[in-house]
């Protein structure tokens, strides 16, 4: 089953599998001495198709989605053709990103690698790179060049252990919604996750090892997307409002409380103190058991922080400054600040070997440590 990324607005990923590799024939081919197809070797049957296209991420779905419908409705709007499409109408559609709407050189790198991913999954060869290539490098020395635009990739702020105090004071917790927050906060911060890991938690995923901490099973991440699933252990700390173990183990208790003892570990809390499945609203039965999505953790960070009154919660552009990262960002440089080996911290937290990002954290870390060679120069 191979089709064309469709351009009615659905999703350009559905129905897209390997296609039929160019110049094999559809019909059975005889010729001594080279293997013969015939239209079963390229068949993909309903199931297996199926299983193939859920291999793709949801946020990376949706995002490619978005990205190629913009590509399309551009090519339609400019009498060009989308696919298969040449290397100059890629790069011509980058230089008008570019230059009407403000996108970054980072944008326009993902909007090319969204086109040259649906070419191949629709059966056709990617357009050539080289022009795009160099459009990017052009928008990426422009941004360099602007003195009133902040040099490099904007990021999530960092929270320290006293804006993390100061966020968790601000949980309810008389509410289900305020233990769940607390929940999520101190966790996520300890387990250096990121909120599609949070997300994916059940509560079978959690044990208490008493006198310890929690054993915590993550069984898929962002470098782990084989789904081998790894296993790491966060200590019950010395004071109890900033403990994570004590914050899971009330939540999870909140949760017993309603009879529920399997499924998401963080859920929807209506206003009713209803969790789970249980939730009602406006939102109807959910399918989900109530499971919150990775973007709903991150609000909920974003949410916090403004309760708190942080300072920069919100910014003049009207960025998010603290998302769902900043619970990992913040928790990485604590950590390293305070001594912790740099292998370990990587490891706890799950980044590649040689990750540049984490590296970057090591550098702010010990910014200004005595490692710094300008401390005592003057």
């Amino acid at each position: 089953m191979t089709e064309k990324p469709d351009g009615n607005g659905g999703d350009p990923m559905t129905g897209v599998v390997a296609a039929r590799p160019e110049g094999t024939a559809a019909h059975p081919v005889r010729d001594a001495g080279t293997a013969s197809y015939t239209e079963t070797d390229f068949d993909v049957p309903e199931p297996a198709a199926a299983r193939i296209e859920r291999s793709v991420p949801t946020n990376t779905r949706t995002a490619y989605g978005s990205r190629w419908r913009s590509f399309e409705a551009w090519c339609g709007e400019s009498g060009r053709v989308a696919l298969p499409a040449t290397a100059q109408t890629v790069a011509v559609y980058l230089d008008h990103l570019a230059t009407t709407r403000g996108c970054s050189a980072a944008t326009l790198d993902a909007h090319l690698a969204t086109v040259r991913t649906l070419h191949r999954a629709a059966g056709h060869p990617p357009p050539d790179p080289i022009y795009a290539r160099k459009v990017i490098v052009d928008r990426a020395r422009e941004q360099a060049a602007d003195p009133t635009r902040a040099h490099g990739p904007r990021k999530a702020l960092p929270l320290t252990v006293a804006q993390l105090r100061a966020i968790v004071d601000g949980c309810d917790l008389a509410t289900g919604a305020g233990l769940r927050d607390r929940a999520v906060l101190l966790l996520g911060f300890a387990l250096l996750a990121r909120r599609a890991e949070l997300a994916a938690l059940n509560l079978t995923d959690v044990h208490h090892a008493p006198g310890q901490g929690l054993v915590v099973v993550i069984r898929s991440s962002k470098t782990d997307q084989g789904a081998r699933g790894v296993v790491r252990y966060v200590h019950t700390a010395a004071d109890p409002a900033l403990c994570p173990v004590r914050a899971v183990l009330e939540w999870s208790g909140y949760l017993t409380g309603q009879e529920i003892h399997a499924g998401p570990l963080f859920t929807r809390v209506d206003r009713w103190g209803h969790a789970g499945a249980r939730c009602g609203g406006r939102y109807g039965a959910d399918t989900r058991d109530g499971r919150l999505r990775p973007q709903a953790i991150g609000d909920l960070i974003s949410a916090a922080a403004r309760r708190a009154g942080l300072d920069d919660a919100v910014p003049a552009d009207g960025a998010r400054a603290y998302t769902g990262h900043s619970l990992r960002r913040g928790g990485a440089t604590t950590m390293l600040a305070t001594g912790a080996a740099p292998l370990e911290v990587s490891r706890h937290g799950r980044w590649a070997d040689g990750s540049r990002s984490f590296a970057g954290y090591i550098e702010e870390a010990h910014g200004f440590g005595d490692s710094n060679p300008t401390k005592g120069l003057l």
